[in-house]
């Protein structure tokens, strides 16, 4: 939980506060025969195709869409990726999300679009915000596919309702046979159309026996997934950074797979239970720290203490 503003403006009296693209996609493997050529990651595209749109959409308050610069012609044509929204303040998405053309997107170039189930239009609901912190996992490799996971910390607060609403970590190891669902923007199939409204797809974890098989595999922070009765059902390009959702809590971040829905083959996540600490760690506001350390500066300041700087 982030401090208070009560606290920090009373510290921010007494002592300084320390401030603290999708990029090309990737496609996931599975080599067939032991003499098939292994892919480059150059060969890869990050990615729901085989979805449905179900009547009244409950899980598309808590997704946004990521937007780089302006419009090109109408609204909504220049989505990126995908996000979830952990806090009022904090949108967790995957750090390939954040870089274009191996540069480091800068806060200015992302938009955060929230509460608009329609890519295309902007709704009363709709809320767009600026960026004020872009954060890649500091062991993200831009040229890899390890610790794709990042924050996006907005200049202001967004406001929950019925079309906008945070979601909770996954609070446990998750294990292969839970059924989850995904949620997003992205082509209906590989490199096709993205579509206005949002759809919705289920699947379903699957052991790391099958996805070790899947190349650039890790079993460090990742989990793979896929529909058992329809290979058609997966991510696709500009699903990247939208959450897999799992008993009601946000389990995976879409990273990257083969194609879309190809045979054999499943879609990969980030693991959010394995990066809790980080999540939890960077994701209040600038300017904020835990709240344990605030108060402890406050008790030195009230006992005239000389406060040194706590991290």
């Amino acid at each position: 939980m982030c401090p208070s503003k009560l606290i920090v403006c009373i510290l921010l009296v007494s002592v300084s506060a320390e401030s603290g693209s999708e990029s090309q996609a990737t496609q996931l493997q599975v080599p067939s025969t032991p003499s098939r050529k292994e892919p480059s990651p150059a060969d890869f595209q990050f990615l729901i195709t085989g979805g449905y749109r179900p009547e009244t959409n409950d899980l598309v308050k808590y997704a946004v869409m990521l937007r780089t610069g302006k419009p090109k012609k109408f609204f909504g044509d220049n989505h990126q990726c995908a996000g979830v929204i952990f806090s009022q303040r904090a949108i967790l998405t995957a750090a390939h999300c954040m870089f274009y053309k191996q540069q480091k997107l800068k806060p200015k170039q992302l938009m955060v679009v929230a509460g608009t189930p329609k890519r295309l239009v902007k709704g009363v609901t709709t809320q767009i915000m600026e960026s004020e912190v872009v954060l890649p996992h500091p062991k993200y490799n831009k040229n890899a596919h390890k610790y794709d996971i990042g924050l996006i910390l907005m200049k202001k607060d967004l406001s929950l309702g019925a079309a906008v609403a945070t979601m909770s970590l996954y609070n446990k190891a998750p294990v292969a046979g839970v059924k989850c669902s995904i949620v997003g923007w992205g082509t209906i199939f590989q490199h096709g159309p993205l579509p206005d409204e949002a759809i919705n797809a289920d699947v379903e974890i699957l052991p790391d026996s099958f996805c070790k098989k899947l190349a650039e595999w890790s079993n460090v922070g990742m989990l793979c997934a896929h529909n058992k009765d329809n290979s058609d059902v997966d991510s696709c390009q500009g699903d990247s950074g939208g959450p897999l959702i799992c008993d009601n809590m946000v389990t995976g971040i879409v990273s990257f797979g083969i194609g879309c829905g190809e045979p054999n083959s499943a879609g990969v996540y980030t693991d959010v239970y394995h990066f809790r600490d980080w999540i939890t760690k960077n994701s209040c506001p600038l300017g904020t720290r835990p709240a344990w350390t605030l108060l402890l500066l406050l008790l030195l300041v009230l006992l005239g203490e000389p406060a040194s700087a706590t991290s």
